[in-house]
């Protein structure tokens, strides 16, 4: 299978999902997931379509990313963080101090 070939209804299968009332947050997850594997890896999608084991890291990553999708609280330095956010904005930091 080809990364183009991933779709809603093939990732909420993977969800174990049989509503239609979270498929718009689905793609959103999908097409979230599709970009940042481009960008952790610096290659275009085209140059990744391929590759077949990548098909179940978007799976996963879509798993993740569904199932967390509220912010937790770190109670031991009182912050409220979510560390999937938190790496998802951390690629694009120019201030790392």
């Amino acid at each position: 299978m080809k990364l183009s070939e991933i779709d809603v209804p093939f990732v909420k299968e993977y969800l174990r999902q049989d509503g239609d009332e979270d498929d718009k947050l689905i793609r959103a997850i999908l097409e979230g997931t599709k970009d940042y594997i481009v960008k952790y890896t610096g290659q275009s999608i085209g140059q990744l379509e391929e590759s077949e084991d990548l098909v179940i890291a978007v799976l996963v990553l879509c798993a993740e990313f569904y199932d967390n999708r509220t912010i937790s609280v770190n109670d031991r330095l009182n912050l409220r963080v979510n560390m999937m956010l938190e790496s998802l904005i951390g690629r694009y930091s120019v201030n790392l101090l």
